[in-house]
């Protein structure tokens, strides 16, 4: 049977950001929850170390774009090309680069969790997103403390979703550069070598998608004490990296 029918369909909106009134970046990326993303975007490629770092922040819904003037002293580098980045597999260019190794220290935490406890934190980040159920069309990212989701977010990059959820820590601040993160991020988007800087970055201890991971997400994984669980589906799940937060 043939039928004509009506689905809601995700939104998809370029972004420009300008930092010090230089344009940085276009980001492609579901318009809703931009300060959030633009914060953790900054904090994921190192040009902040905190919410302070940022003297104000303004989005302009009109034109899409976002103004960001940085506190005194933060002059970050730039490339003389403006870069896209879009939600392809590839993340294309980054600001990080191997001068910026002090940022990615190794994370140590006694953090601990049940296997019924990633069963159930899955499932519950599966229920969460409704945009997810309406159009199939994003990635959700979350953040979860004592069992519980705390913060939820969808974009149509995984990229996206990630540093929405690390600038929502950054702005309830929760997290500077030398903090212990006590939470657990999940994604529900495959976890490559980008994700898992993200995760680094932000000192999350384990990281869980129902996805799964490459080689080179597990290699910065086990060299940096991140917990790696891919494939977390049903009552089933791999542990790749660090499984000694697994209590079993």
């Amino acid at each position: 049977v043939v039928s004509d029918r009506e689905e809601p369909v995700i939104a998809e909106r370029y972004i420009d950001l300008f930092i010090n009134g230089q344009q940085t970046v276009r980001l492609m990326a579901l318009p809703h929850q931009i300060e959030e993303m633009i914060t953790g975007f900054l904090y994921s490629e190192c040009i902040i170390s905190r919410n302070e770092d940022i003297a104000s922040l303004k989005f302009n819904p009109a034109s899409m774009s976002v103004e960001v003037n940085l506190a005194e002293g933060i002059q970050p580098t730039f490339s003389d090309k403006i870069r896209s980045v879009t939600t392809a597999c590839g993340r294309g260019l980054s600001f990080v680069t191997a001068l910026n190794s002090d940022y990615f220290k190794p994370v140590t935490s006694n953090l601990t969790l049940t296997p019924q406890i990633v069963i159930d934190l899955m499932r519950s980040l599966q229920r969460t997103s409704s945009l997810f159920r309406e159009t199939g069309g994003v990635h959700s990212a979350a953040i979860a403390e004592n069992g519980t989701i705390e913060f939820c977010t969808d974009d149509i990059g995984r990229h996206n979703a990630v540093d929405k959820a690390i600038g929502w820590l950054l702005r309830a601040g929760r997290l500077t550069a030398d903090s212990i993160n006590p939470g657990i991020l999940l994604t529900t988007g495959r976890m490559a070598s980008e994700i898992i800087v993200k995760a680094v970055r932000a000192r999350f201890a384990i990281l869980i998608s129902p996805s799964a991971p490459t080689s080179g997400a597990i290699q910065i994984a086990e060299t940096h004490g991140l917990t790696l669980i891919g494939f977390a589906r049903g009552e089933l799940f791999n542990v790749y990296t660090h499984p000694e937060r697994v209590a079993i």
